[in-house]
């Protein structure tokens, strides 16, 4: 869930050592640029001391920052590429699977996720354990029983990692895997998710054969 001002406070001052007087202006900061995602924060506290903003000063014996420089940083400013270095570092299961449902959206159900593991054809093992790994990574929460990604950046990154030749099929086969997973039968918003991603796959110019364009119109995808 999101962090309060308090929470960041309290972690700023706990890895700074510092009286919550001293961090509570700069944790402030950080949440108004993070907006509380837990994952922004951890990832905005490494950018401003990897760019020497927060830095430990042997003079005073303490970290330091300039208030006013903190204030003028972006979240967004680079935040792609050090969420996808961040990404390169995710065991290769996870990172899977996490793309996966990043060709899904913002969120999946895990009646969805249940339907990609019966088959075993979309990925070798149990994509269920890695969600919950991406979870416990910060990368997605939550919700009963829906998976959704802790922010629309940290989504649309990882779809953006799956390299541009691969996405056309990657959607057509997550789609063809619902269908054959048997699913869709009866389920509306299965078989609507499947269609969608073999639709993705047509308009990104999916090349297909006459058999499966025959599949695709049978099950009223194009």
């Amino acid at each position: 869930g999101e962090l309060t001002t308090v929470d960041i406070i309290q972690l700023i001052s706990t890895k700074l050592r510092l009286p919550w007087r001293y961090t509570k202006e700069l944790a402030g900061l950080v949440k108004k640029k993070t907006r509380g995602n837990p994952f922004f924060v951890v990832q905005f506290l490494k950018s401003i001391i990897q760019n020497k903003i927060l830095s430990f000063s042997v003079k005073s014996h303490r970290w330091v920052w300039d208030n006013d420089v903190v204030d003028m940083q972006m979240i967004t400013d680079g935040v792609a590429e050090l969420l996808a270095s961040t990404f390169s570092q995710l065991p290769p299961k996870t990172m899977q699977a996490v793309k996966i449902a990043s060709c899904l959206g913002s969120q999946v159900e895990e009646s969805t996720i249940n339907a990609l593991n019966s088959r075993n054809e979309l990925l070798s093992f149990n994509m269920q354990n890695a969600m919950q790994l991406a979870v416990r990574e910060g990368i997605m929460e939550t919700a009963g029983p829906v998976y959704q990604f802790t922010h629309d950046i940290v989504q649309q990154t990882i779809y953006e990692l799956i390299p541009s030749d691969n996405r056309a099929n990657l959607h057509k086969t997550i789609g063809m895997n619902l269908f054959k997973s048997g699913a869709t039968k009866n389920n509306p918003t299965i078989h609507l998710l499947a269609m969608d991603q073999i639709n993705i796959f047509c308009k990104k110019g999916g090349n297909h054969c006459p058999e499966e364009r025959g599949q695709f119109a049978k099950n009223n995808v194009v």
